[in-house]
């Protein structure tokens, strides 16, 4: 897998600049502010500049980080937005507020080894696009064209679609998912299959043409395609889920998630790709440093801003 140099203009430079050091309203005039070097208007044109923004992703930063082995984690998350002409804004469900609210979501694809969260692929979804499980999906054919071979992917009961996990099958992988209490297993809902407060079962679901394993604790059921785990692996494994979320809240408090105020989607994918490229860059150094990123961002926002940050391999722990 060939890695690209990292060659950023000066006005990403300066937006991955004011994104990384402070944590500020993130319109185009807040974050000029915060490197006076260049104006609001090439920020500006830089969101809706024709670029790769999701193939330098990988080559400029997650190549550098994702190892062999590890985890692939499937979530989507979405933020509230009020905007009354916006392509991206729409009713969306939010897990966090119960209801459905107007605002944005996001599918992400993420490579953990349990310790370090790398970001390989974002898809934002549009009302009267394509769904969520179409864009997971599309992601994932993405990880297995740029050679990925996690030990398992893992995700919740929404993705666990039967396309979803004939997807996998056909890619060679191994998954771990969250499954419904109403899901057909062996022609029987999996709550109505096991009376007590544990249970293990092999067979199949409804529409599902390979063999699964299906793991109940309590009140959650879990599926796997690895038919020989036992329960404790299996939840041992979908552990490392946890990650995502991890991630979701960093790029939303720490990297301008959800703080953009462009109307149109082109610009909106651009300035998530950067903070995608933010998280990565920040990552990368903390590990160098032997830190966690929130210790070595606190560290960041007591520093003043550099002038120049044409290279982002490292970032200065001194003014």
């Amino acid at each position: 897998m060939a890695t690209n140099s990292l060659e950023l203009t000066p006005a990403m430079a300066a937006y991955l600049t004011a994104l990384i050091y402070r944590n500020t309203r993130t319109s185009c005039c807040s974050l000029s502010r915060v490197c006076a070097c260049i104006s609001h208007d090439r920020l500006q044109r830089l969101l809706y500049d024709r670029f790769a923004w999701s193939r330098r992703l990988w080559d400029w930063f997650a190549v550098r980080l994702v190892r062999a082995g590890g985890y692939l984690i499937l979530d989507d998350t979405c933020w509230m937005r009020w905007a009354k002409q916006s392509e991206v804004v729409s009713w969306v469900w939010s897990s966090t507020h119960g209801r459905c609210v107007r605002g944005m979501q996001v599918v992400l694809l993420l490579w953990t080894d349990g310790r370090v969260k790398i970001p390989l692929g974002m898809r934002l979804w549009r009302k009267g696009g394509k769904s969520k499980v179409a864009l997971a999906a599309a992601l994932l054919r993405e990880a297995k064209w740029r050679g990925m071979c996690p030990k398992y992917v893992l995700f919740d009961s929404w993705y666990a679609a039967s396309a979803l996990l004939h997807l996998l099958v056909e890619l060679g992988w191994s998954y771990v998912a969250r499954l419904k209490s109403n899901r057909l297993f062996d022609g029987q809902a999996v709550r109505e299959r096991w009376p007590h407060r544990f249970g293990r079962g092999v067979g199949r679901l409804r529409k599902i043409k390979h063999e699964v394993c299906v793991v109940k604790d309590g009140r959650r059921y879990f599926v796997t395609n690895d038919v020989e785990l036992s329960p404790q692996a299996v939840k041992a494994h979908y552990r490392h889920r946890q990650q995502i979320e991890e991630t979701f809240r960093l790029l939303k408090q720490e990297f301008g998630w959800g703080g953009a105020s462009a109307q149109k989607a082109q610009a909106q994918r651009a300035h998530l790709h950067l903070g995608l490229y933010a998280l990565c860059v920040t990552q990368r150094a903390a590990l160098q440093q032997g830190q966690t990123i929130y210790a070595y961002e606190r560290e960041l926002f007591r520093l003043p801003i550099p002038e120049h940050l044409t290279q982002l391999a490292q970032l200065p722990l001194a003014a």
